[in-house]
């Protein structure tokens, strides 16, 4: 990372004559001028720094301050300035893991041109007279641009630390430039630049990030240009169902019930004026100042004045007599974007996240095209949006490696925009043609993607950040699900397996949802325990699918807006009605997660593996989520995560229910992102997931090993067996070299609202115990936990003082907590515990006193249950191993549950290991020790397809076989083999051979 730094060595700048009111401008002027290298508001004086003919500050235009530094210039002019650029080497080379790729050292720039020419500014960095390096800025626009240009990846020559000389070459022409916000040497992030119309050449690398679909406009331009679908007259079928789709376009997506307020909204446009506009502009601010130059620089965001041009138009639709008025204040803003650069051909230096800044403007140019066309605006603002939503991207193609990199962002973000630009086609041939090219595309972006590639996968689970990321599917879908249904109903609505991809992991969400609330195993870097699936799919998707229509009628609100009145009363006239809540038992291999769920209540159980991230930490995210997905099992029983027991303020990260970790404290837990963006660590460990039988009961098991990063000698084999209302948990092999730190399996940590029963007495508040043998505790959710003999465990009910998970501030809440000790740098250590869902105490003392369910076999290779009451068996299979019947030998590490049914058995199988690669991911080791350097991002399997597998069960008895697997009798033995593959769970009926 170069190593910046900022020492305020330089003084005695020569300033122009004050000017009143700028006392706080040239204060904050002075020290980042002083800095090293310098910062140049170029606000109230020509630094000294600068040498050149026809340099003045002037008032005219900025977007720093409220003025910036003028240039006359003659052809090939010259600016000098002299100032040391501090440059230093850093360790990124372009391609290389996204989530590691530290800072680098960059240039950057804003440049005001009045007049396009095809001409460039020569901007050369050297050592005196010499030039070591250089780039073009090109002038073939009107108003304000910005460059960001790295020095080692972007400039023509080599970079020296020495380098002590900026020279800025005029065009050839005679004119004026302004130039503003001039830092020589800035700590960037690799991914930021993207090349554009101004600069073409710099961060080709960027076209193949995750973040490309914001960050390759400039490739999408070049590939809307050199493709065009074949435009030929359309029939009247096509014609007719271009009328039908505008139709619900407008009429139901578009234009909304609104009183116009055309005072506030000539105050709101006013406010705009005169004011930079910024989405991630300002993240090059030198920390040191960061603050004091935001608010200097008073930009307005662009999505308040997207959102404001949306309210607008809405506002234009609604109410014809104020239609003037309103359509001036939209082309005024307009007009304000344009001038600022937000425009085809501009990148403003970044453009990431681009698609949350401008739904607005997408939504709007289509309701007020009319007056874009009267004011001669309508061709410039279409390819305005052409460039800003990537129009090209429809002609890519999906053979390049991030093909499917964040494409739920392109659903809640950009497909509107998408959808809007082709509508605004000249012709209703173009219109067609461009909106079979759409659909096309959207049908292929909705079928199950390979590896760890964003996407809908196979078991209907979906990725974001090449990982389950619930909050993102649910907002992809939100932004999608409206324009599937506008595009619904003719020639233009998607393939019927697109659908089907779409419903199923629609409809995946309202199970591994609790009512709609995320368990917290599954809410990435947002354990605040409040996300939640979103109505809104389910509502613009209903009226075209009854099974979403009837997930909706369940999911409706206890007070319903209007509009979802409505929908209810159209689908029960067509006979729909609500959903039973989902009930059985659900093995998503994708995810390392099992849902187990009776009723209105639900038990999730997740883990992780070498595909896998064990979770997503980001500065000011989730700091503490290290042991998020170690085993946690949470039950939520009672609506919401916080009725269930979880809550936020004073929650103890290191005991999440069901992991078996090291308590640490918060300092040492906290994520380490030294050198990295992003922490999203893998383990060596190909073990974790889970296992269905009949729909209805389910096994989880993972080989827990910790990154190297923190305690690699962390690890713990483990399992949870999940019958209707009774969780079985094993641990086995728990292991670790920390003699500081206790090691502990969380049984609970529930908010407290009421009593805790421990062997049939009350436990008061407070209460610290952390030397008990109790034969069976009651929580205050009423979930029971039986503790097999000769367990140590803790209890404690007190105020916990713990930190919020983003901002690191202190919180704290009252808890009631219990765990299994396992004491320090244990040596195999184990633990065995029950569950039971929604019981009570005199219950929980008869299950203690008649276990229901027996340990056939708990050690290193297999953890072997049966639950007595549904009579199945189900076998955790660490290593290859052999068995005492009815399955006697299992050949692949691997999740298996068997019941009787009268003479014949049925036998339940999964492979959980995705294998999207055999042997071991080379460059994660060194002398053939794990130390997994490398995230997700980078790894050469990300795209690969889960590879099929042959797994031979051996079972006692002769048996015929009825489904998936081929039986092969020999002896008294029957060999059966099964091609697993995405980690199914296989279910086959075996029937005596005799």
């Amino acid at each position: 990372m170069a190593n910046i730094s900022r020492r305020t060595v330089l003084k005695g700048a020569v300033l122009l004559p004050a000017i009143p009111g700028t006392a706080l401008s040239a204060d904050l002027e002075q020290r980042a001028m002083a800095m090293d290298p310098p910062v140049f508001l170029l606000e109230t004086a020509v630094p000294p720094h600068f040498t050149g003919e026809g340099l003045t500050i002037s008032d005219k235009t900025s977007v720093c301050g409220t003025r910036s530094l003028r240039w006359d210039h003659q052809g090939r002019a010259v600016i000098t300035v002299r100032a040391p650029l501090r440059w230093a080497a850093d360790p990124y080379r372009p391609g290389d893991d996204q989530a590691w790729q530290g800072l680098v050292d960059a240039f950057c720039v804003w440049i005001h041109n009045e007049t396009p020419v095809d001409d460039v500014v020569r901007f050369e960095f050297g050592r005196g007279d010499r030039t070591d390096l250089w780039f073009e800025f090109h002038l073939n626009y009107t108003g304000w641009r910005t460059a960001w240009v790295r020095y080692a990846y972007d400039m023509r020559g080599r970079p020296r630390p020495d380098m002590d000389t900026l020279r800025i070459v005029a065009p050839r022409r005679t004119g004026s430039l302004h130039l503003d916000q001039l830092m020589l040497n800035v700590p960037l992030r690799p991914d930021a630049p993207c090349r554009d119309y101004q600069l073409p050449e710099i961060a080709a690398e960027g076209d193949e990030y995750d973040n490309q679909h914001w960050q390759a406009l400039y490739l999408f331009d070049r590939l809307l240009a050199e493709h065009r679908p074949q435009v030929r007259p359309p029939t009247s079928e096509e014609s007719a169902a271009l009328r039908a789709l505008l139709t619900r376009y407008h009429d139901e997506y578009l234009i909304a019930q609104v009183r116009p307020d055309v005072p506030a909204l000539t105050a709101q446009t006013e406010a705009l004026m005169g004011r930079p506009v910024h989405a991630y502009q300002s993240q090059i601010y030198p920390v040191e100042i960061a603050a004091e130059l935001r608010a200097f620089v008073n930009p307005v965001t662009l999505r308040s004045c997207t959102d404001l041009m949306k309210t607008i138009a809405q506002a234009h639709q609604a109410s014809p007599p104020d239609r003037p008025a309103l359509a001036a204040l939209y082309l005024k803003i307009v007009a304000h974007l344009r001038e600022q650069g937000w425009t085809r051909g501009s990148c403003q230096g970044t453009i990431h996240h681009l698609g949350y800044d401008v739904r607005g403007y997408y939504d709007s140019v289509y309701l007020m095209r009319d007056a874009l066309r009267e004011a001669g605006l309508f061709e410039q603002v279409r390819a305005d949006l052409d460039w800003l939503t990537g129009l090209g991207r429809i002609f890519r193609g999906w053979k390049h490696r991030m093909a499917h990199g964040s494409i739920m962002d392109i659903f809640n973000t950009t497909f509107r925009g998408l959808l809007a630009t082709v509508l605004l086609r000249d012709t209703e041939a173009e219109q067609v043609a461009y909106l079979k090219a759409l659909r096309d595309w959207l049908n292929i972006a909705l079928l199950p993607t390979d590896g760890i590639q964003d996407g809908i996968k196979v078991d209907g689970t979906a990725f974001h950040h090449v990982g389950f990321f619930p909050d993102y599917v649910r907002d992809g879908f939100a932004g999608l699900a409206p324009l599937v249904y506008v595009m619904s109903g003719g020639g233009f609505a998607i393939s019927t397996e697109a659908f089907g991809w779409l419903k199923k992991a629609l409809l995946m969400q309202r199970v591994y949802a609790g009512r709609t609330q995320w368990p917290i195993s599954l809410s990435g870097r947002n354990p605040i325990g409040t996300t939640a699936l979103s109505i809104v799919p389910f509502q613009w998707l209903a009226p075209i699918d009854d099974e979403i229509g009837a997930a909706f009628l369940r999911l409706l609100p206890a007070s319903p807006t209007p509009q979802q009145k409505e929908l209810a009363a159209k689908l029960a006239a067509r006979g729909v009605v609500a959903e039973p809540s989902p009930t059985g038992n659900w093995a998503l291999n994708y995810a390392a997660l099992t849902v187990h769920r009776r009723g209105d209540w639900q038990v999730t159980v997740r883990g992780h593996n070498r595909y896998l991230w064990s979770t997503e930490i980001y500065v000011g995210a989730n700091w503490y989520g290290r042991y998020n997905t170690y085993g946690q099992i949470q039950v939520v029983h009672r609506g919401t995560n916080l009725d269930s027991g979880y809550s936020h303020a004073g929650y103890d990260w290191n005991r999440r229910p069901g992991t078996t970790t090291i308590h640490k404290p918060l300092d040492a837990l906290k994520g380490d992102l030294t050198g990295a963006i992003e922490e999203m660590l893998l383990t060596d460990s190909r073990f974790g997931g889970s296992c269905a039988i009949d729909g209805r009961h389910g096994l989880f098991a993972m080989d827990l090993h910790e990154h190297p990063k923190y305690e690699g000698t962390h690890r713990a084999r483990k399992s949870v067996f999940l019958f209707d209302d009774r969780i079985v948990a094993l641990g086995t092999g728990i292991t670790n070299a920390d003699g500081t730190h206790e090691t502990e399996t969380t049984l609970f940590q529930t908010r407290r609202t009421g009593a805790v029963v421990m062997d049939g007495e009350q436990v008061p508040f407070p209460y610290d115990n952390r030397d008990l043998r109790p034969r069976w505790l009651l929580d205050d959710k009423n979930i029971g936990y039986y503790l097999a003999p000769g367990q140590r465990a803790g209890l404690t009910r007190s105020t916990q003082a713990s930190r919020h998970n983003a901002t690191e501030a202190p919180t704290s809440g009252d808890f009631s907590t219990a765990w299994i000790s396992h004491g320090r740098a244990p040596r195999a250590g184990s633990y065995e515990y029950a569950m039971v869902v929604e019981t009570t105490a005199e219950r929980m003392a008869a299950f203690a006193a008649d276990v229901p369910y027996e340990v056939v076999r708990a050690d290193d290779l297999a953890h072997v249950v049966t639950d007595r009451a549904t009579g199945i068996t189900g076998y955790a299979v660490f290593e290859r191993v052999r068995l005492a019947g009815p399955v006697l030998e299992v050949d692949t590490p691997s999740l298996l549950m068997t019941r009787r049914d009268g003479d014949d058995l049925v036998l339940a199988v999964a492979d959980p290991d995705l294998r999207l690669y055999n042997g071991i991911d080379h460059d994660q080791y060194e002398r053939g020790r794990y130390v997994g350097h490398y995230s997700p991002w980078s790894r050469p399997w990300l795209t690969r397809p889960s590879h099929p597998h042959l797994l031979r069960v051996t079972v006692q008895g002769r048996w015929r076989a009825q489904g998936p697997c081929r039986a092969r009798i020999t002896g008294g033995r029957t060999v059966l083999e099964f091609e697993t593959v995405h980690g199914t769970s296989l279910q086959v009926r075996l029937s005596s051979a005799d």
